[in-house]
């Protein structure tokens, strides 16, 4: 089956890509269908599940629902014509399958609700920037000379720490290293919905387990 995007919105879920194939190379991406949208699935370094989409040229009523390698899919997106105003049409279920590793967190083999999010709080993209930034500072200051191990217990307690809205700060830090928390005047939300919790900008989303052993995942820091 085929989906048709523009050329803007293909190099833009491209770019989305490549950033995180600097941190890891071998990440999966879940690649998910809707009628007029196409959207992924990831799970970068920071204990979190993202997602990111883009709409289509023209609706579509194939479903895709796919695990795919993340740099078989950039290079995929890669493929479509910027020039052709209508688009390219490429076809995801060209892709091999892969099977994600059974991991204690967030994973691509379970995703969070489609609906019943509640209490939504809303702020201000850039009015969140100044506190992730402060957490980083502590991070660096508090881990200077330290080992592995002993960092790993410093960033444990500092991501860990309630953020606006009592998202755990490693969402915030992770929306930012993907692009979606930007120091612009973009409305952002927070919203809970049963286990989960998720944070929501004009570039994408971030989820994270609410409670449990599964909340509690290290977080080291990607530049």
């Amino acid at each position: 089956m085929t989906v048709r995007l523009a050329g803007p919105e293909s190099r833009a879920l491209e770019s989305y890509c490549r950033r995180q194939l600097r941190w890891d190379g071998t990440l999966p991406a879940r690649i998910v269908t809707s009628s007029n949208a196409v959207g992924m699935f990831t799970v970068p370094p920071f204990g979190v599940l993202a997602f990111a989409a883009v709409p289509l040229v023209e609706p579509t009523t194939d479903v895709v629902d796919r695990i795919v390698r993340l740099s078989d899919w950039a290079n995929l997106l890669s493929h479509v014509d910027a020039t052709d105003p209508g688009g390219s049409a490429i076809d995801p279920t060209d892709l091999p399958e892969v099977v994600p590793a059974v991991v204690s967190g967030p994973s691509l083999r379970s995703l969070p609700p489609s609906d019943d999010w509640q209490v939504p709080m809303y702020a201000l993209s850039g009015d969140l920037v100044p506190a992730v930034q402060a957490a980083v500072r502590d991070f660096e200051q508090a881990t200077a000379g330290l080992g592995a191990q002993a960092q790993q217990t410093v960033a444990d307690e500092i991501w860990d720490r309630p953020g606006w809205a009592a998202l755990p700060m490693r969402v915030l830090h992770a929306a930012r290293q993907l692009g979606m928390l930007t120091e612009d005047r973009a409305r952002v939300s927070a919203s809970t919905s049963g286990s989960w919790k998720r944070f929501s900008t004009p570039r994408g989303q971030v989820f994270v387990p609410a409670s449990g052993p599964s909340a509690r995942l290290s977080l080291r820091i990607v530049r």
